[in-house]
């Protein structure tokens, strides 16, 4: 092409780059530049232009669609072109970058800079011997040289430096060979790495980062910067600031593969952390959450130097000095006269809380034996500086820093930290509380739910609490004593409102409402620490006798506790105080208290027998929760009935009443008998539990003893079969779409139940069930299949035991059923069914019609439709279980002839339905049979079987074989896949070396014989880590190879 031509070609191309990323230009336009883009693209010559373009263009989109098109040219076809094609696009490309890497932009000098990198992975060292050279030399140079060499040497790193799957095909050989060439020439990298930041540091303060083998010093292994931090002397301070981030972010980067101990020295480290601990002025930031990222990318690798310890106190040091730096109150400044954290950017704070992590998980304990190190000093920075962050978001990150700290002490450990402890709770508990902290709490959102369900304020208040009830684990009478002396004074505030109204004759109702909303606060935390405070009586009841000061003095303090919030919700249940509230604020925290004492309640009354709380006071606190159940003109909150349900529901499993239950909860056991559409659909749920369980509970009771202890017993039962019975009764006139959810909802809530209370709720349900059997056949009921399979799926997972014969007659309907269609997730339920009838045992399963349910029907369906995943996956684990589960029906020994050849016909049919679903794109899919492989032959030696071996065996290795070169998302499986692999394999691994896997390499279309030869020798390791690496190469060549014969030069157009 002449000059005009490439001129006017360059003007096309910028034409048709600018309508394309034209905001007017509409999709089918931008699909026809697309066509025309890539059939330029696909050219043999458009590499030629390319480099033309990239020299005369100044439009970005341009440019980087020349890069781009380049990009595919080395990484698809560089092995089709001549040396001279290569040497010419490397020099082109090389001569580009250094005339005007200064005036491009950042992306497209990255780009050009990542295509150089691509060329070194396959011509260096051969073809390009001065690829590494260039990245030293530029790194030691100054300014904007200096910024490419480090964008160059990031790439490489992250492209050559570790033999793994960067997505580019590459053999396995040249891989390892690349990874050497990188750590030969990593100590003149990290040298020239480390003298950008020492120069840096040098010019840029009065004292340079000390010398890692001068010893510890006194007081900081840091210069004096933080104390009299002053500007960079350098004529470009962004530029400076940029090489440094670079220069930082490229070791974080090496740091996260280069082997450690022998490439990363001390004094680097200590380097590393000096700028991570400049951040503190706000122009460094990028720096120092640089810094500290490559400190704690060494400390995820437990980065352990021969001098480990000196090391770690030099961290020590550091992190001290920037502790007390940052926790230092400035009164100097004219407008800043708190601690400079509250100044600090908030990414550098969440990244050095990260470190602390990281550093006492890793040093604390290893530290605590050297002379220098001063355990409590650190503490007491950690926490000035934990309770200084300027928000709760990276308070939560810091208390991380604590629990980390708690979980590394022994018992003898909290003598001597038990200061710390106390404060650290101390500090939580004002943290936690509107009294204390109304500035920062008032900002939690309460109303938005993230994807855990929980909102900004309930997540802060959730680690607040684990932490204080993890440092309770280690004194907790102690520390349920502290939280309960703030409780007691919030609670006389509480009754005191209670009787003035709620706020109404309050002469302060801010303080008001901060104290009921600490109130609701501390409430949640007493039932917290429930656990820990009767574990320690336990502890002592077994270990100490009769010495058991310190149990009953934990049993009173609970039992004391109870008995108070006994009698505030008594009080509560007869006044409502929040239907008096003067304003919505306080009706709101008045419930919120409210529902909270329920939760608490419904926490400790698991312990109520060992705290020596009286009966009378449970069966109290049981009557002060069924008014909010009961039906009422003016409907109670929604919050509050909910909690109301769940303290019964306690209750009820948990506390043996003396009185008859249905005298207990009085006119609830009619409503509840009727109708609780006066509550919400969960919160009527938990209603039925709990009444469910209470009769139940009952009616176990007191079955062993005599007179009216068993008339109890019976009594409770017959009263939980007239809930039953209640509940079931109007299937036949309101409907199954009516009548059959919350009769799911309530088995699958007593899945876990005895077996005598699961024997009576079959009983209860056993007419439903057969009405439910005789609308699944009708068509009538068609639409309400849903719901009708539904149950039935709660009924086998719950009481599939207690069922007896129905479950076989059942069964036999389903399979029926399953074959006149129906919707995919009516199938899927039945499936499932089916599949608990045959784990159950017993010879009731006809294991014919199963499989023929399988073959005929659940499959072929599931693989029909690739949008219903979840039929596929009920209906290969069915298969899993018929193999498992009924595998001697496959072996029965007096079967002979027809039916012995029919059973292995079946036992095909299955298999081969196995491997098929190994092809599926679908992972579960795939995880499910490689288990069910797992399983066949861990317990019934499926690989050793001769059907397996001599039908079987071959085409499953080719099928996992071919999983593992596939790659994408399938390689998520890879370790699963291999050990399947390794198993098969090892039934005779000559076999699989010298046989298979020469026939497998033949059979691939795009391998050259050469290569078959070459990939053949199959190394002979057996053991299960070596043969992984070792298939994990042989199937990276195969695809390598395959996609380089693919690039045979004819191929591509002219």
């Amino acid at each position: 092409m002449n000059e005009i031509e490439i001129n006017e070609a360059l003007a096309s191309l910028e034409i048709l780059m600018s309508e394309f990323f034209a905001p007017t230009t509409n999709n089918y336009r931008k699909r026809e530049i697309e066509g025309m883009l890539e059939n330029f693209s696909n050219r043999r010559d458009s590499w030629k232009h390319c480099l033309v373009f990239l020299q005369k263009s100044q439009n970005q989109y341009v440019l980087m669609f020349t890069l781009t098109t380049l990009e595919n040219i080395i990484n698809r076809q560089w092995i089709s072109l001549t040396d001279n094609e290569k040497t010419e696009i490397r020099l082109t490309l090389w001569n580009e970058l250094m005339a005007k890497h200064e005036v491009m932009l950042y992306f497209i000098r990255n780009k050009l800079a990542a295509l150089m990198v691509s060329i070194a992975r396959y011509d260096w060292p051969e073809h390009y011997p001065d690829f590494f050279s260039n990245i030293v030399e530029l790194i030691k140079c100054d300014g904007r040289r200096c910024l490419l060499g480090l964008v160059l040497a990031q790439a490489a790193s992250e492209e050559l430096g570790a033999a793994r799957d960067t997505g580019i095909l590459l053999p396995s050989q040249r891989r390892l060979q690349l990874e050497r060439l990188m750590l030969k020439g990593m100590p003149q990298m990290l040298s020239a790495l480390s003298g950008i930041l020492e120069k840096n540091a040098q010019e840029g303060h009065s004292n340079p980062p000390p010398s890692p083998t001068s010893g510890i010093p006194q007081s900081s292994a840091l210069p004096d910067l933080l104390a009299n931090a002053c500007d960079a002397h350098t004529t470009d301070k962004a530029l400076n600031n940029e090489i440094i981030v670079k220069c930082l972010t490229t070791l974080q980067h090496l740091f996260s593969w280069l082997p450690l101990s022998s490439h990363v020295p001390p004094s680097l480290v200590t380097t590393v952390f000096y700028w991570g601990s400049i951040a503190t002025q706000s122009q460094s930031m990028e720096a120092g959450v640089a810094g500290l990222g490559g400190v704690c990318e060494l400390l995820y690798r437990r980065y352990a130097p021969p001098s480990s310890a000196a090391t770690a106190l030099r961290l020590h040091h550091c992190a001290l000095r920037l502790l007390r730096h940052l926790t230092h109150h400035d009164r100097d400044h004219h407008h800043h006269h708190g601690p400079h954290v509250l100044r600090a950017n908030h990414d550098y704070l969440n990244k050095l809380a990260e470190f602390l992590k990281l550093f006492v998980s890793l040093h604390f304990k290893r530290l605590e034996a050297e002379p220098e190190f001063d355990a409590i000093e650190f503490l007491s920075y950690l926490f000035q500086y934990t309770f200084q962050v300027p928000t709760c978001a990276i308070f939560v990150n810091c208390l991380d820093v604590w629990i980390q700290f708690i979980d590394i002490l022994k018992p003898e450990d909290i003598v001597k930290y038990w200061e710390a402890l106390q404060a650290l709770v101390n500090g939580i508990l004002n943290k936690i509380q509107f009294q204390h902290n109304k500035a920062q709490l008032q900002h939690l959102d309460n109303d938005v739910c993230d994807d855990d369900g929980e909102t900004e304020w309930h997540t802060f208040l959730k680690h607040c609490i684990e932490c204080i009830a993890r440092v309770a684990e280690l004194a907790p009478l102690d520390f349920f004593t502290s939280v309960t002396e703030q409780w007691q004074c919030l609670a006389d505030v509480h009754a005191r409102a209670a009787v003035r109204a709620a706020g109404g004759g309050a002469a302060e109702p801010e303080r008001l409402l901060a104290a009921l909303l600490d109130l609701a606060t501390l409430t949640r935390l007493l039932g917290r620490l429930a656990p820990a405070l009767l574990a320690e009586a336990e502890k002592q009841r077994r270990g100490g006798g009769g010495g058991g000061g310190g149990n009953s003095n934990s049993a009173a303090a609970g039992g004391a506790l109870v008995e108070r919030v006994a009698a505030a919700l008594a009080g509560a249940a007869l006044t409502r105080p929040h239907r008096a509230a003067a304003a919505p604020p306080h009706a709101r925290a008045l419930v919120q208290v409210h529902a909270e004492m329920f939760a608490c309640m419904g926490a400790w009354c698991c312990y109520a027998s060992e705290c020596g709380v009286p009966v009378r006071t449970m069966e109290g606190i049981f009557a002060s929760a069924v008014p909010f159940l009961m039906p009422h003109e003016i409907p109670e909150p929604p919050l509050l009935c909910h909690a109301a349900a769940h303290l019964l529901l306690s209750l009820s499993k948990n506390v043996k009443f003396i009185h008859d239950p249905i005298t207990l909860v009085g006119d609830l056991y009619n409503h509840a008998q009727r109708s609780l559409h006066y509550l919400e659909p969960k919160t009527a749920a938990v209603v039925r539990e709990a009444l469910l369980s209470l009769m139940l509970s009952r009616g176990m009771g007191a079955g062993a003893g005599a007179g009216a202890g068993a008339g109890a017993g019976v009594a409770g039962a017959e009263a939980a079969r007239a809930l039953l019975a209640a509940w079931t009764a109007p299937l036949a006139a309101a409907g199954p779409t009516a009548t059959l959810p919350p009769l799911t909802t309530l088995l699958h809530s007593f899945a876990h139940a005895s077996t005598p209370a699961k024997k009576i709720i079959a009983e209860g349900v056993q007419g439903a069930a057969e009405t439910c059997l005789r609308m699944l056949c009708e068509p009538s009921y068609a639409a309400a299949e849903p719901e009708i399979t539904e149950f039935f799926l709660a009924l086998f997972t719950a009481l599939l035991p207690q069922l007896g014969n129905f479950t076989y007659t059942a069964i036999d309907v389903f399979l029926e059923v399953a074959q006149r269609g129906g919707g995919d997730s009516s199938l899927e339920r039945l499936v499932e069914c089916v599949r608990l009838g045959v784990e159950a045992g017993g010879g009731g399963v006809r294991v014919r019609a199963v499989l023929a349910l399988l073959h005929q029907h659940a499959l072929p369906r599931a693989h029909a439709h690739a949008h219903a995943p979840d039929l596929a996956r009920a209906a290969h684990r069915l298969l899993a279980s018929v193999l498992i589960h009924r595998w001697r029906y496959f072996f029965v020994q007096k079967c002979e002839g027809e039916e012995s050849a029919r059973r292995s016909s079946e036992l095909r049919e299955a298999l081969a339905a196995l491997g098929r679903a190994l092809l599926q794109p679908d992972l579960d899919l795939l995880r499910i049979n490689i288990d069910t492989l797992h399983v066949l032959n861990n317990k019934w030696k499926l690989y050793h079987k001769v059907i397996f071996r001599t039908e079987f065996l071959a085409q499953f290795l080719s099928v996992l074989l071919a999983t593992l070169a596939e790659g994408g998302s399938r390689a998520l499986l890879r370790e699963e896949v291999m050990s399947a692999l390794h198993a098969m394999a090892a039934v005779d691994f000559p076999t699989f070396r010298q046989a298979f896997l020469p026939h497998f390499l033949n059979t691939l279309p795009g391998l050259s014989p050469h290569h078959v030869a070459e990939l053949s020798n199959f190394p002979p390791d057996t053991d299960l880590p070596t043969f992984t690496q070792n298939i994990q190469r042989l199937m990276n060549d195969v695809n390598c190879y395959r996609a380089y014969n693919s690039l045979a030069p004819a191929n591509m157009p002219a």
